[in-house]
């Protein structure tokens, strides 16, 4: 049985990008792991692969056989806003080869599809898929979605664990998909548990601020509402179903608020 740590650091977003210097992500990812994290999530189209990169860095100096390292494929990124989605059974497997390359390991802990929909998961996909498990690529496969995409995948019944969206301001139908999955026995990773609204404005103190100040730009809507992170964590890890709370941040202070709200250590 996979243990999880109830808080994951995601290396994502502003890690994936020169605004953050690999020197300072590598230092985030082991105060995590010092501070009793254990689950570290990232992907191929988080910075064209650069924040996997990273994160492969970091594994080198840590303890691999106490972590669980998680990635996903279907979708990669190119450039500043470039996007491919590729669910092919050859996508997807060459997708998982690359990344493996980029974390420097013979496999992964959990490999989730990035918002699978009905059309693509089809049989020739859940036979190549079976075939990577089967040759260590993956232990565990996920499933990552929002929406419609979280039904659809617990209609597939191909999927272990699940990565939703878990915060006080989700809708019945998010509530009843959440529910679903917890009623199933599937594991839930938790993300945006502060909510879908973007933070408030602040004026930027760093190169890495101007990433989120990007995403409030580029939001589409207000959103439904906000919370502060460690807050959201909290309460996220409170819902049943829940095994692990994701967040990212690229301040040791943050890192450490998040930690003393869950005392990890």
């Amino acid at each position: 049985m996979m243990k999880f740590s109830a808080l994951g650091f995601g290396v994502s977003g502003a890690h994936g990008t020169p605004l953050v210097p690999a020197s300072e992500t590598l230092a985030l990812i082991k105060a995590a792991v010092e501070g009793g994290v254990r689950m570290f999530d990232t992907a191929p189209s988080y910075g064209a692969g650069e924040a996997e990169r990273r994160l492969g860095l970091a594994l080198k100096a840590l303890d691999r056989s106490d972590l669980v390292v998680c990635t996903k494929a279907g979708l990669t990124s190119h450039g500043l806003a470039g996007r491919r989605r590729d669910l092919s059974p050859d996508g997807v497997e060459a997708s998982v080869r690359t990344s493996l390359g980029r974390l420097g390991v013979e496999g992964v802990d959990i490999l989730f599809l990035h918002g699978a929909a009905p059309h693509e998961l089809d049989a020739a996909l859940l036979a190549r898929l079976r075939a990577l498990k089967q040759a260590g690529a993956y232990k565990m496969l996920g499933a990552a979605g929002r929406g419609p995409a979280l039904d659809w995948a617990l209609d597939a019944g191909w999927f272990e664990t699940v990565m939703a969206p878990v915060h006080p301001f989700l809708d019945s139908v998010e509530t009843a998909a959440l529910d679903r999955a917890a009623q199933a026995g599937l594991p839930i990773m938790a993300i945006e548990t502060a909510g879908d609204a973007p933070p408030r404005w602040r004026a930027p103190r760093s190169l890495a601020d101007l990433y989120p100040l990007a995403k409030r730009v580029r939001a589409k809507g207000a959103g439904r509402g906000r919370i502060a992170v460690p807050d959201g964590l909290k309460l996220a890890l409170g819902r049943p179903g829940v095994v692990s709370a994701l967040f990212t941040t690229t301040r040791r202070t943050h890192l450490n608020s998040n930690l003393e709200s869950i005392r990890l250590s």
